[in-house]
C-alpha cells in the first residue's frame, strides 16, 4: 500500500505538522480519535478514521460522518468501545499493518501523558516484528526502532536530521554489536547495556551516519532543543 501516515490524539504542534506532512509522500491518512481534529486543522482529509471517540468533537465527527455520506466518499469510520484491550492508536497501527503498509509515520503519539508515550514508543515492537519501518515524530523529536533480527540498519542524512541531536537508546537489558559511523563520537562493534547513557546526545558530522547492530533492539531519536 505504500506509506501510512497516522494522526493520533497527543500533543501535536499544528504548524510543525502542516509544514512536516507537506514533507511527506503518504499513500493513506488515518485519523485517531481526536487526531481527527488535528487532520482537519491541518488540512488532511482522512482515508480511515477510528477510535472510541471520547475525546474528538462529537460535532466535528457528525460533520464528517455527513459529509462522508454526503459525497459518497471511501472514507471509512471504525468506532470501538471504551473498554477494549488496545488503545486507539494501536488499533490504527494494527490496520496499517494489516493493509500491508511498507512504511508508517505516526503523528500526536507525544504529549504530557508519559503512559501514552510509552505505550506508543512500545507499539515500534510490533511494526517492526511485522517489517514494516515506523516513526513517531513530533516538532522536536523523531523516533525509530532498529532490531536484530529484523531492520537492524538504518542511514540519516545531515541534510534532514531532524534536530541537531542523535542517540541510539538500548531497548533490550543488552544489545550487541552497535556500530555508529559518521558522528561525533563513533563506535565499532560495541555491545550496550539498558543502564548506560552512553549513547546519549551524539551529533553527525559527515554527510550521512550509518548505525548497525548485530543483536537486540534499540530506540534510534533525532532531536533538537525547543
Amino acid at each position: 500500500m505504500g506509506q501510512v501516515l497516522i494522526i493520533t490524539g497527543g500533543y501535536l504542534n499544528i504548524e510543525f505538522a502542516r509544514q512536516y506532512t507537506k514533507t511527506l509522500s503518504f499513500d493513506k491518512v488515518f485519523a485517531v480519535d481526536k487526531g481527527l481534529e488535528y487532520a482537519d486543522a491541518i488540512g488532511i482529509m482522512p482515508d480511515f478514521i477510528v477510535g472510541d471517540f471520547d475525546t474528538v468533537s462529537k460535532t466535528l465527527l457528525e460533520t464528517y460522518e455527513k459529509r462522508i455520506e454526503r459525497e459518497q466518499l471511501h472514507t471509512k469510520t471504525e468506532r470501538h468501545p471504551a473498554k477494549k484491550d488496545a488503545t486507539d492508536t494501536e488499533l490504527a497501527l494494527q490496520q496499517a499493518i494489516s493493509e500491508r503498509a511498507e512504511q508508517i509515520t505516526i503523528l500526536g503519539a507525544t504529549g504530557s501523558r508519559l503512559d501514552h508515550v510509552l505505550a506508543n514508543i512500545n507499539l515500534l515492537i510490533q511494526s517492526e516484528k511485522a517489517g514494516v519501518p515506523c516513526y513517531l515524530v513530533d516538532e522536536t523529536n523523531r523516533i525509530q526502532l532498529l532490531t536484530s533480527p529484523g531492520r537492524h540498519t538504518c542511514i540519516l542524512e545531515k541534510k534532514n536530521q531532524h534536530g541537531r541531536y542523535l542517540s541510539v537508546i538500548p531497548f533490550t537489558d543488552r544489545v550487541s554489536g552497535v556500530t555508529l559511523q559518521g558522528v561525533a563520537y563513533p563506535l565499532k562493534d560495541r555491545d550496550l547495556v539498558r543502564e548506560s547513557s552512553l549513547t546519549v546526545s551524539n551529533e553527525i558530522i559527515d554527510e550521512k551516519a550509518y548505525i548497525t547492530l548485530k543483536n537486540g533492539k534499540m530506540l534510534v531519536i533525532e532531536s533538537k532543543d525547543q
